[in-house]
């Protein structure tokens, strides 16, 4: 059936296998269950949505509301939240019970929800089970990682988003079980590469796009299975290796040569119609080792699934974005999320039958809650018997299906950051003026720009480079803002014989985001057989497009 957006009010498709869907991952409470209606919106609108309710990047010194120490958060100073840090947050200073309060039917669930959590003390940073790795967020088993953020089971990375089962590697985004890498976007598998979009199982490679089983290759585009390869043409050993020591050690000019010589090569290839490997019945982009899901993007090992993003390891479940690397079971309309039978859910971490809830840990049966830790029969932060539980939840879900609440997720209202210093903002960019008339909040940017020409310029050259360096205080040359290198970091480029970055770490993320195909599927044909598919690339591009028998058959 069509339906019309009641956000943008554009018509969406809602097929009886979503119906089906909804039903089945409906919550049993008790001895009855509480169907989920069709969504209300398109669901671009209901990833924004959810977007709009995580912030990553934007990290503030505060003051802790517990012991007054200076702290890292994703909080500004000016947040009307207490904040205590990770490990105050963890302990047993504190009781999240002592704020329960009654439902009040009078009313909706958004606002009592609201006034909850702001109330709540507030975990600083997202993590769980990191070791050195305090600048991080929305990550668990880090070790010895730096400004990294949704990420899980990695060991000396930095800068990456979206990072999984890595080690030693930086300016990463959407990547897995890659090691000593560099600037890898939507990667898997990789080792010793430096400059990699959409590869997947390569080694000692620098410049290479779209490439899957390939060594020493340099300026490549499409290969599979390749050796000593340079612009796509096969050398021998000895000739490869004359041209590879030109590239050896990488400045910013020989670096600019390369992206220009892969432009050109690229340029008159056929494309893919997506990335999706060792994956049965699925759309989108990203997916390796799935089956039966679809418009997912950036996801491995899942099954079942439909509008997942940035998932490992999902089972029946729909209205994804940031599951934890442990994985999601029949849930729906969720973000930064592990856990069994969730429904609008935000930072649920190991949870199961959990509902419209936030921040909570270790738990089970919870319906509006803020900040639990191993609670079970919760509402709105208070206890319940389990009878008790099981009545009064299922006439609060009641209670908000009269309202129109019950399935949609939590309201922009009930952002805990302001719209521009979410990832939405990223996706989805809006005026302030926009942001506001949706009933976010927006907060204007500090200023952190070099005043001057009192800033290092640093050697083109990493071996011109002495440990001096970290001292120094660096100017973006796109954006003005300052910033430092840290020791790991300059040992790493060292080694991977890389010039010391000219831009800041933000600006180095949103330039790989532009190397990662859009998060939208399109209806266009064929240019080589001219069957109908559906590709992430738009109809009018200047590129070849290729479905993946056409694709396959050019490239093997």
């Amino acid at each position: 059936m069509s339906n019309k957006c009641l956000q943008c009010g554009s018509d969406y498709e809602i097929t009886d296998e979503d119906l089906a869907f909804y039903e089945k991952v409906s919550p049993i409470i008790g001895d009855k269950k509480y169907s989920i209606p069709a969504p209300g919106m398109c669901p671009p609108c209901r990833q924004q949505r959810r977007l709009s309710f995580r912030n990553e990047r934007k990290l503030y010194t505060r003051k802790s509301d517990m012991s007054g120490k200076n702290i890292i958060s994703i909080y500004s100073p000016d947040k009307p939240y207490k904040v205590y840090d990770q490990e105050e947050w963890w302990s047993d200073k504190w009781d999240p019970l002592e704020y329960g309060r009654d439902f009040d039917f009078g009313r909706n669930f958004a606002d009592q929800f609201r006034e909850l959590y702001q109330n709540v003390p507030r975990i600083s940073l997202h993590t769980i089970n990191n070791e050195n790795s305090y600048y991080t967020c929305y990550t668990l088993n880090l070790k010895n990682c730096y400004l990294i953020f949704g990420a899980g089971d990695c060991e000396d990375c930095r800068y990456g988003k979206y990072v999984a089962y890595c080690k030693d590697s930086a300016d990463l985004l959407a990547v897995y079980s890659s090691e000593f890498c560099y600037q890898a976007v939507a990667c898997d598998g990789c080792y010793g590469c430096r400059f990699l979009t959409n590869c997947r199982n390569c080694s000692d490679c620098t410049m290479i796009e779209d490439c899957g089983g390939c060594k020493n290759c340099i300026a490549c585009f499409g290969l599979r299975q390749k050796q000593y390869c340079f612009m796509n043409k096969q050398l021998s050993r000895e000739e490869f290796e004359k041209i590879a020591k030109e590239y050896e050690y990488l400045t910013h000019a020989n670096i600019e040569d390369l992206h220009k010589k892969l432009d050109q090569l690229k340029a008159d290839l056929p494309h893919s119609q997506s990335h999706i490997y060792a994956s049965e019945n699925c759309s989108g982009d990203g997916i390796y080792n799935c089956k039966n899901c679809l418009s997912s993007f950036d996801c491995k090992d899942c099954e079942d699934c439909k509008y997942l993003h940035n998932s490992p390891k999902c089972l029946c479940t729909y209205d994804s974005v940031y599951c934890a690397p442990d994985g999601l079971q029949f849930c729906y309309n969720v973000c930064s999320c592990v856990g069994t039978n969730l429904v609008v859910c935000y930072f649920v971490w190991y949870c199961d039958n959990v509902y419209y809830s936030m921040d909570c840990i270790n738990s089970r049966d919870l319906l509006g809650c803020v900040g639990l830790k191993n609670k079970q029969y919760c509402i709105f932060n208070k206890q319940y018997s389990k009878e008790k539980y099981e009545a009064l939840s299922g006439r609060i879900i009641e209670h908000m299906k009269s309202m129109g609440e019950w399935g949609e997720f939590f309201p922009y209202k009930l952002t805990p950051c302001c719209y521009n210093e979410t990832v939405a903002a990223e996706y989805f960019p809006l005026t302030k003026e926009q942001a506001l008339a949706a009933g976010s909040s927006w907060r204007d940017p500090d200023n952190d720009q070099v005043n001057g020409d009192d800033y290092f310029v640093p050697p083109n050259d990493i071996r011109k480079v002495d440990d001096s360096i970290c001292e120094k205080v660096l100017k973006c040359e796109i954006t003005g803002r300052q910033y430092k290198i840290v020791p790991q970091e300059l040992k790493f480029y060292k080694k991977m014989k890389l010039p010391i970055p000219r831009r800041h770490s933000d600006q180095r993320h949103y330039d790989r985001m532009k190397l990662h195909d859009a998060y939208q599927i399109f209806a266009i044909e064929c240019d080589k057989c001219g069957k109908s598919i559906r590709s992430i690339y738009e109809k009018d591009t200047e590129q070849k497009i290729f479905c993946e028998e056409c694709y396959l058959k050019e490239v093997y």
